[in-house]
């Protein structure tokens, strides 16, 4: 019997070669060998198609919330009933996993807090490091302290839900991962390869370099791509999300 895995996309933009983030997870499941063991069953949540909660709370069903554009306390029509969904879920002891824009969606929905990283935007490829919890967390096996994930993001977890665990961090992001039950958050992009992230800096260097600051110029840019790594022991987090699933 397959693992099936409910792919909550709340990507509200494109790259420029037409993908969005369920895109990004089917290569990433391939890349992993995962294609006969695990159907991925995409729900457009910017749309407000989200899953029934009794279907992904069965036996063999998790879900993963996706990343998104902007932060999770914006005002957008379809971020409440997400996070309706995502506590009805945990309510249930399905098992979820949020990505990104999912990572902090979770938080908020279990009672965390969200805000905008004072440290600034973190984007490329960095090392994060595991508490103690995290080295011996399931979901992290295979990942070893310090190895490298590809990441974008401006806002963090700022406080995690009542009886979280932090389960990684580095210097930029004290929380880059936290557990509560069944329910985990993970800041990093285990989906995206360097090419992924290369769009993005295409897409969006303007902003980078004018109104942020985060780049000086397309020099800089160009430079900044050459940075990129793939990271497979991140990407990894998903094998042992669907391992944790099966049971």
């Amino acid at each position: 019997m397959r693992t099936v895995i409910h792919i909550v996309d709340v990507t509200d933009f494109e790259l420029p070669d037409g993908t969005k983030s369920f895109d990004w997870f089917r290569e990433a499941f391939e890349l992993l060998g995962l294609r006969e063991r695990v159907m991925l069953v995409m729900h457009d949540g910017v749309s407000g198609d989200l899953p029934d909660v009794t279907d992904v709370a069965r036996v063999g069903h998790g879900v993963i919330v996706s990343g998104s554009r902007g932060p999770v306390f914006e005002d957008k029509s379809w971020i409440p009933p997400l996070l309706d969904f995502i506590g009805d879920a945990h309510g249930r002891n399905a098992w979820i996993l949020g990505v990104c824009f999912g990572h902090h969606a979770l938080a908020v929905a279990l009672g965390g807090e969200v805000t905008l990283n004072p440290r600034g935007r973190e984007m490329g490829t960095v090392p994060v490091y595991l508490t103690p919890e995290g080295e011996r967390s399931p979901l992290l096996r295979g990942f070893g302290s310090g190895d490298p994930v590809n990441i974008v993001h401006r806002t963090h977890v700022s406080r995690m839900p009542e009886g979280a665990v932090r389960l990684a961090f580095n210097r930029v992001t004290p929380t880059q991962a936290f557990q509560l039950g069944r329910s985990f958050g993970f800041q990093p992009h285990p989906e995206m390869t360097p090419v992924h992230i290369e769009q993005l800096l295409h897409l969006y260097g303007d902003r980078l370099i004018g109104e942020e600051r985060f780049l000086a110029d397309r020099d800089h840019l160009n430079n900044f791509i050459t940075t990129l790594r793939d990271t497979p022991s991140s990407r990894s987090v998903l094998n042992n999300f669907v391992t944790l699933v099966n049971g």
